[in-house]
């Protein structure tokens, strides 16, 4: 939930990579954010994560249109073989 605060988008995407640097075989991550998850699950494909996708339901998509897409809720989930 703090990913967000760095607001440059190359600095987000290094800390992305280092929680894959970090991870150990095996491990799984969860990454939960109010902006930008797309673009951290594509930084965990990159890195090498074949599973990593971003997930948001009903609940996401409704604050989404009430907040004009300033807040869009979700997580992304991947582990590492």
């Amino acid at each position: 939930m703090a990913l967000h605060n760095i607001y440059n988008a190359g600095e987000r995407q290094t800390a992305v990579r280092e929680i894959v640097r970090v991870l150990a075989p095996g491990g799984r991550v969860l990454i939960v954010d109010v902006r930008h998850t797309s673009k951290y699950a594509a930084t965990l494909r990159d890195a090498g994560l074949t599973d990593a996708r971003c997930v948001q339901g009903v609940f996401s998509y409704l604050l989404t249109l009430i907040t004009f897409g300033s807040v869009r809720w979700g997580y992304v989930i991947g582990s590492k073989s």
